[in-house]
């Protein structure tokens, strides 16, 4: 069966800026923001400023509120109202009170509530129609057709819902017990291009067909209860919400999310503006987001990402590691610690630079992997143990040096000024084995091929000598990386990672008989499978955990990958294929790209290539774990499951990657909301297993995850002809 190739094409990616005091502009003073073209004008209490470009330019003019009407920019400053050029105010009129609001109706006739009037624009001149009810906030005109036959809506703060009628001059009130409208304390108010009325009030979103009809907001399927505080209606039938939990976007008729984290510094946006090609900004209680957007295909995002790597995560020899972070979101501000796994993610990466150069022939991804995996290969010497892998080494200049765990950290005998770490896993050898084998295969030249031999034979040696451990300087075994036959088949204890490590061990196997040709590693191999059953053990390798555990879920679609392309037998292929498909069916909801890519690399069976594609396209470009506050939705589905394993409720279909906890393949994806307990109760209960089940802590926006996330699924689907761009 030939493989199904994936042309995505261009789709839209955002992004954003944070504008704070950093950039002179002051939350708590702001109190409008609106578009001329794309320059975003801001009034604050002092001034007018305006933002274009990442800068900001500081106008004397003193605004108090600011609408974009029909592509002109109008402000009021108290009674005044102005029309906005390039920061000029051109005065157009003035009135008895406060400018409010300004609407255009579909006719184009313009109408104007200040604190206490409603004007219509006649002739070029505002004649007071009708006095306003009390604490009237916004306007919303359908159209001027004939005298006294207007169709004009305000909003009340205090008195609701109120429609214009009669000859003499008067409000028809909608009150919530006779008519649909969902509250008397109304925010906001737009008509659309049909002539229906939305109503934004602090209980919800409200549709009216101006006489009897209402669809209530509850009735779409996503819309959140709550306040709605301000919208915009682009003359393309675009639609934009302010609410408290973040903006809302109706396009195409699709519901979508800027939610708090990585699009806002705060839940509740009070006011948003819209430009002509669709930059959106949002007024928070903590400063204005900009998100705008740009035209993209996923190879394009690739190299966004391939030179974030090289800048921003690449620490010493060629490791790659999370940045921590000192600014709020700040990737500038970092800094590299090493980490339990340097090895494993060194190696994640490692493999995506070698699909990249077997893909393009880039002397840059040539360059990235063979930097990467000469790292990898000093963890094993640095030891002086043969075979035996450090998880990290640091030296004197870095962060923490001399600190830790002095147990497990060595001082290197020919070299004070560096020092690594023990107690070695089988995380680490995972992310060995891949790329060596993957490496040797795509990049390596003789003398490179060589040395990876080489190294390792020496490791697998060490495994198989110390009774299929790895064996600590101290002489004891590392607490994870257990092989063991015993152990694996007749301890309950090692019981969920039976399969897992079966699979690991085979698969270690293969490849070191792939790249020495050492016919002793095959009989080892054949010898695990029928004197251990370790074959069987991998039927069915995942053992279903209600989604809570998912560090063995990245190390077996990790492992599965060189144990089938390196394993001749084909009936035991179709063993294997066995593990690999129950465990894709299983997680495939997760819509995590390396899952389904190296699914859809090893079997001619579909691999959902086009949710895989769609999670890559919405991965957010800066790659900072935010906080997420995702409960308020209504297109969520709880899974209570997690608790038989003493864990708290979670998603049971992961969000959208642009709105979901952002983490690495073997972190929790099922997180609904993470680092947001200022505005919303999170439940932390966890099981005593904290180094298996990852919680909700650190969405903070002070670290990242790395970009092989999106580097090595892009890279090996375009490898193995899943993807085609």
């Amino acid at each position: 069966m030939k493989k199904y190739t994936l042309n995505f094409g261009e789709f839209k990616q955002y992004e954003k800026v944070f504008l704070t005091a950093d950039n002179g502009i002051e939350a708590t003073t702001v109190n409008s923001i609106a578009f001329e073209g794309e320059t975003l004008y801001i009034a604050t209490d002092d001034c007018l400023l305006e933002y274009f470009e990442n800068n900001v330019k500081k106008h004397s003019a003193k605004v108090s509120k600011l609408f974009s009407k029909n592509g002109k920019l109008f402000a009021s400053s108290k009674n005044t109202l102005a029309e906005v050029k390039k920061g000029k105010l051109k005065k157009i009129a003035e009135f008895d009170s406060p400018v409010v609001d300004l609407s255009r109706g579909l006719d184009g006739s313009l109408w104007l509530i200040t604190e206490n009037d409603l004007y219509l624009n006649d002739k070029g001149e505002f004649q007071k129609i009708v006095d306003l009810p009390s604490e009237t906030v916004c306007l919303a005109a359908l159209d001027n057709k004939a005298k006294y036959d207007e169709t004009v809506y305000v909003g009340s703060t205090v008195e609701g819902l109120l429609s214009m009628k009669g000859k003499r001059r008067h409000w028809a009130e909608l009150l919530p017990n006779v008519t649909g409208v969902m509250s008397q304390k109304i925010n906001c108010l737009q008509v659309d291009a049909l002539g229906h009325l939305w109503v934004g009030s602090d209980e919800g979103l409200n549709i009216y067909d101006g006489k009897n009809y209402w669809f209530n907001g509850n009735d779409f399927y996503s819309v959140p209860d709550g306040a709605f505080n301000d919208m915009f209606f682009a003359d393309d039938g675009k639609k934009y919400f302010a609410t408290n939990t973040g903006i809302i976007t109706l396009i195409e008729g699709k519901i979508s999310y800027f939610s708090y984290g990585a699009w806002l510094m705060h839940p509740t946006v009070t006011k948003i503006a819209v430009s002509e090609n669709g930059t959106i900004a949002a007024l928070t209680p903590r400063g204005i987001s900009v998100i705008s957007s740009k035209y993209m295909t996923l190879e394009e995002k690739a190299n966004h990402f391939d030179k974030l790597a090289v800048k921003y995560f690449t620490r010493n020899e060629g490791y790659q590691v999370d940045r921590i972070l000192r600014k709020y979101g700040d990737l500038d501000s970092g800094w590299l610690p090493n980490s339990d796994n340097d090895g494993l993610f060194t190696g994640l990466y490692c493999a995506s630079q070698c699909f990249r150069y077997a893909v393009t022939g880039s002397d840059e991804a040539k360059a990235n992997a063979k930097r990467a995996v000469e790292a990898m290969i000093k963890l094993t010497e640095v030891t002086g143990k043969p075979g035996f892998t450090a998880r990290a080494t640091r030296y004197s200049d870095d962060e923490y040096f001399g600190t830790g765990n002095r147990e497990e950290w060595h001082v290197c005998e020919d070299n004070p000024e560096c020092e690594w770490l023990g107690e070695t896993s089988s995380d680490e050898m995972t992310g060995h084995y891949f790329a060596y084998g993957i490496y040797y295969d795509l990049v390596a030249d003789k003398k490179e091929k060589k040395k990876i031999a080489e190294v390792v034979k020496t490791i697998t040696d060490h495994i198989i000598e110390n009774n299929f451990h790895l064996c600590d300087v101290d002489g004891v075994p590392t607490t994870w990386a257990n092989w063991e036959p015993e152990l694996l088949n007749n301890d309950d204890r090692w019981f969920y990672e039976r399969g897992t490590n079966s699979l690991e061990i085979l698969s270690f196997l293969k490849t070191t008989y792939h790249v020495t040709g050492d016919k002793k590693y095959n009989d080892v191999f054949d010898m695990l499978i029928k004197k251990y059953h370790y074959a069987m053990n991998c039927m069915q390798y995942k053992c279903e955990d209600a989604h809570i555990a998912h560090i063995d879920d990245q190390l077996d679609f990790t492992n599965i990958y060189p144990l089938l392309v390196y394993t001749e037998n084909e009936a035991q292929k179709e063993i294997f294929k066995m593990g690999l498909t129950h465990h894709f069916d299983y997680e495939k909801i997760e819509r995590a790209p390396f899952f389904n890519i190296v699914y859809g690399s090893l079997t001619n069976q579909p691999c959902d290539i086009e949710n895989a594609a769609k999670s890559l396209s919405e991965m957010n470009l800066d790659l900072v774990v935010w906080p997420t506050y995702n409960s308020y939705r209504k297109d969520i589905v709880w899974d209570n499951a997690p608790e038989a394993f003493g864990c708290a409720p979670q998603l049971k279909y992961p969000v959208e990657y642009s709105s979901r906890l952002l983490v690495n393949y073997d972190g929790n994806q099922f997180v609904c909301d993470s680092g947001a307990e200022e505005f919303i109760f999170i439940n932390k209960k966890s099981a005593n297993r904290a180094a298996a089940l990852p919680g909700t802590d650190g969405a903070n926006g002070m670290r990242t995850v790395m970009p092989y996330i999106y580097l090595l699924p892009y890279w090996m689907g375009r490898y193995h002809g899943l993807l085609g761009d």
